[in-house]
């Protein structure tokens, strides 16, 4: 099986360390490869005999419950969210059969599984507005209409001066 990886995923993925992260550190783009088991399948779509001839398309998947890389509220929030990527047994499952090559093929399903995160994690960050924020807000769009009616009026006079100016 390793035989059908190219040395370039192989080596990259020997480099990727698992970093310390703590349940209450933020993700840090680190996904460690040799927890997430992938499989390689025919792919469809075109490719002529590549397509017949070699397995091309890639799927991850690890247990969402059992990855300690991420936090406690991270692992919660991504059943949550990609639900309708999780099996029964409580696997996430992301594919790709995007390209011809597999080594591009497994790129792109760590990115879309480190984009997804990401995603997940800014949604998490983002600050509810309170009354106070509104009130203020209010505020600041009364001042911007009285001043944009302000300049209206006053550019209003200066073209009726010049009328003004030329029927005399």
């Amino acid at each position: 099986m390793l035989r059908n990886i190219s040395p370039f995923v192989l080596k990259s993925t020997r480099q990727i360390k698992i970093s310390a992260a703590t349940s209450s550190a933020s993700f840090n783009g680190v996904i460690p490869t040799e927890k997430i088991e992938k499989r390689y399948t025919l792919s469809s779509g075109p490719g002529g005999q590549n397509v017949q001839k070699n397995a091309t398309k890639v799927e991850i998947r690890f247990k969402v419950n059992e990855a300690e890389w991420l936090s406690e509220t991270l692992r919660n929030a991504i059943e949550e969210k990609l639900s309708h990527r999780i099996n029964s047994a409580g696997e996430l499952i992301i594919d790709s059969d995007r390209t011809r090559e597999r080594h591009l093929n497994v790129a792109d399903c760590f990115d879309k599984l480190r984009s997804a995160i990401y995603a997940i994690e800014k949604e998490q960050g983002k600050r509810k507005t309170s009354e106070e924020d509104e009130k203020i807000l209010r505020e600041r769009a009364a001042v911007a209409t009285q001043h944009r009616l302000y300049e209206k009026r006053r550019t209003s006079e200066k073209k009726s001066l010049r009328h003004a100016a030329v029927e005399l």
